[in-house]
């Protein structure tokens, strides 16, 4: 049962004296990019694995920490400035604001922390999508060759205009054999 499993999701069962002809494994399963988006989509980072570029998971994952971080702290100072500002405008007296803001001031902070909190909360979507998208692009990409004939020079140049005069600058390249 075992080797059928492994045999499922592309692990040779066999013992290591057989090697596995890569151009088969290539044509039995391609890359798919539609597997890669959804990969992306439900998972952080599942994408960018699928697609082999494990040093892009810890970047997704940093953004997600860091637009999580600010909703949640954003998220906290909103609640603690409606707090207090319920505290101070209500005519209870055994509520009691200890702080030294004004009205004024603590609605501008109501005001401030619920458009940062929002601003989190579309950062965090935002994020999720180029993650997706990322993982899209490298699909896309999965077998490009990229081959040692290509080049790119860049050399300096100058040349003679017919309304501007001479003109110092760099020529740019692109070589393909």
């Amino acid at each position: 049962m075992l080797p059928v499993i492994a045999g499922c999701i592309g692990i040779p069962a066999g013992a290591q004296d057989n090697p596995v002809d890569t151009t088969q494994l290539a044509t039995t399963r391609p890359h798919s990019i539609r597997r890669a988006t959804i990969l992306a989509a439900t998972l952080p980072g599942a994408g960018q694995a699928y697609n082999r570029k494990y040093w892009k998971i810890p970047i997704v994952y940093a953004g997600y920490a860091g637009g999580s971080f600010a909703l949640i702290t954003n998220q906290r100072n909103y609640k603690q400035s409606k707090t207090d500002y319920l505290a101070l405008t209500d005519d209870d007296p055994a509520t009691v604001y200890e702080g030294t803001r004004s009205k004024e001031m603590l609605l501008s902070d109501i005001d401030r922390f619920r458009r940062f909190r929002d601003m989190s909360v579309l950062g965090l979507i935002a994020w999720h999508l180029l993650s997706v998208i990322d993982a899209n692009v490298d699909a896309h990409f999965f077998y490009w060759d990229i081959d040692e004939d290509l080049s790119l020079n860049l050399t300096p140049g100058c040349g003679m205009t017919k309304g501007f005069g001479s003109f110092v600058g760099l020529n740019l390249t692109f070589k393909i054999n």
